[in-house]
């Protein structure tokens, strides 16, 4: 719809992910002044590397091996 490639589109996702949980921390301590709501988006901050490293790894496009010539 937006005529973006796949790479594009994969690290846009990236990086709204990674956006939204600060903006929540953000949100949740200066607009709601309370700390224990930004605790979820704390962790989720965090952990979101580790789940988005294993869905990049997963989603990668592999090049092909060649053969090598003897």
């Amino acid at each position: 719809m937006l005529k973006i490639g796949k790479r594009e589109s994969i690290a846009t996702s990236f990086e709204i992910g990674i956006h939204n949980a600060t903006l929540a921390i953000v949100i949740a301590q200066s607009v709601l002044g309370s700390t224990e709501l930004s605790l979820p988006a704390a962790v989720y901050g965090v952990l979101m590397f580790f789940v988005a490293f294993a869905f990049g790894f997963l989603i990668r496009e592999r090049e092909p091996q060649t053969a090598m010539a003897s």
